[in-house]
Formats: C-alpha cells, structure tokens, sequence
C-alpha cells in the first residue's frame, strides 16, 4: 500500500539524496510539532471547558487545522525519507 501519491513521488525522485534527508527530517519535526498544537489544543479544551471560560466549539477551528497541516507534513515527510532511504539510482 503506497501512503505517498504518484505525482508527489515522481516529484520527490528528482530531487538530490542528501536534500532529501534535510526535507524529511524538517517535515518530521513540523508533523510532530503540529501533533504538539494538536495536543495543547485538547488540553485547552478539556481544561477552559471545565472551568467556564471557553467552549470546545470555538477550538474546533484550531484543531482541524493543525490536523490538516500535520498530515500533510507527514505525508512530505514519508515521500522524502523513503526517496533517501531508496538509496543512489
């Protein structure tokens, strides 16, 4: 099963090996900070909502788009990591 599209893999395969590795470690550090906003995000939730001063909906915003940025790094990150791992063509 590929987790990476076509048209961004034949787009990654052109890129050189070792630019590869910086943009695969730089994507994986961005896809785990977003998993970092997306955790504070629920914390936010579980903790404002408690005491009275927010209510979850007005986080629901924030949460969906550090979802969507954190899966599309993850995704950039899979495509450039595995484009090194391949090794020299």
């Amino acid at each position: 099963m590929k987790i990476v599209p076509t048209r961004v893999e034949q787009y990654v395969n052109r890129v050189d090996r070792k630019t590869s590795l910086i943009v695969g470690i730089l994507c994986a550090v961005g896809a785990l900070f977003c998993v970092f906003r997306l955790v504070l995000a629920l914390f936010a939730v579980t903790m404002l909502s408690s005491v009275g001063w927010s209510s979850p909906v007005s986080l629901v915003f924030r949460f969906v788009w550090w979802a969507a940025i954190a899966a599309i790094t993850a995704i950039m990150a899979v495509a450039y990591l595995t484009r090194y791992a391949k090794g020299p063509e």
